[in-house]
């Protein structure tokens, strides 16, 4: 999977670029994809286990001393450290108090972004769908409020695709200082779950006056192909008045239906799904 420049593109540069590269093709699923973030949940491989790293990372688990598990880590061989990864993310603080998981979460993200940022992402997933985590949890602020431009897109395109409201979404990128219109839309188009579709088209209206652009989102879902992203871009086409995009759709709407379709996630949902 191609990586992005550590650059700041500009939002809509962003866009083109994700869709030139077709950068990793599962970010686009509708389905929330949590008991698939781990290939060994709660059943470790013995490449992904140790018993004597177990022992070894169980004190600091249990004295909640991060800066012990982090000298512990650093002590450790490559293979060592990666093995002890593994068993972080999909068991140590998966099984743990919230409290524990964050307090080591923070510290190892600040150790190794690149080593620990996604696995424990994927964690705070699980942990999430079980209700020991949440976005509203502090420490998750602290981190978003600490990524750089790669971990942000990281991490974004992980969560979003699991969020199964409008709210959280708009939870999310606040929390990640996302702004509204083009920089969110980078995202949203990206995305082919419900929620984010829904403000994908409440986006489009931060760029109506491009007509340009709004087409070009148009003919991007018409490409994805699915059945809600062509069904949304029926609906762009008569909210915005689209006459030069053509396709067979089947969702027959009128301009009049179009506002409570945009102000009601209901009745979003009834006329995409």
């Amino acid at each position: 999977m191609e990586t992005l420049s550590s650059c700041r593109p500009t939002a809509w540069a962003l866009y083109v670029f994700l869709e030139d590269k077709h950068i990793d093709p599962r970010l686009s699923s509708p389905f929330i994809y949590h008991f698939s973030l781990f290939p060994y949940h709660f059943n470790l491989s013995d490449r992904h286990y140790s018993k004597t790293l177990e022992q070894k990372l169980a004190l600091p688990l249990q004295t909640r001393n991060a800066e012990e598990l982090v000298r512990l880590l650093d002590s450790f061989s490559r293979s060592e450290q990666r093995t002890a990864g593994y068993m972080l993310g999909e068991r140590l603080l998966l099984e743990c108090p919230s409290d524990a998981y964050w307090q080591m979460t923070e510290a190892l993200v600040r150790y190794d972004s690149r080593a620990y940022l996604v696995t424990q992402m994927k964690t705070f997933l699980v942990r999430m769908e079980r209700g020991t985590a949440s976005l509203s949890d502090k420490p998750f602020a602290r981190l978003a409020a600490s990524f750089n431009d790669v971990e942000r897109q990281k991490v974004a395109f992980l969560i979003l695709p699991a969020l199964a409201r409008p709210e959280q979404v708009e939870q999310f990128f606040r929390l990640m200082g996302i702004g509204k219109g083009r920089e969110q839309m980078v995202y949203l188009v990206r995305i082919d779950t419900l929620p984010c579709l829904f403000l994908l088209l409440r986006s489009l209206r931060y760029i109506e006056h491009d007509r340009g652009e709004v087409l070009q989102v148009a003919r991007q879902l018409m490409k994805r192909g699915t059945g809600s992203s062509f069904n949304l871009a029926s609906i762009i086409k008569v909210a915005f008045g689209l006459e030069e995009l053509t396709g067979t759709f089947s969702l027959r709407l009128q301009p009049y239906q179009i506002a409570r379709l945009e102000q009601s996630y209901e009745a979003f949902c009834g006329s995409v799904s």
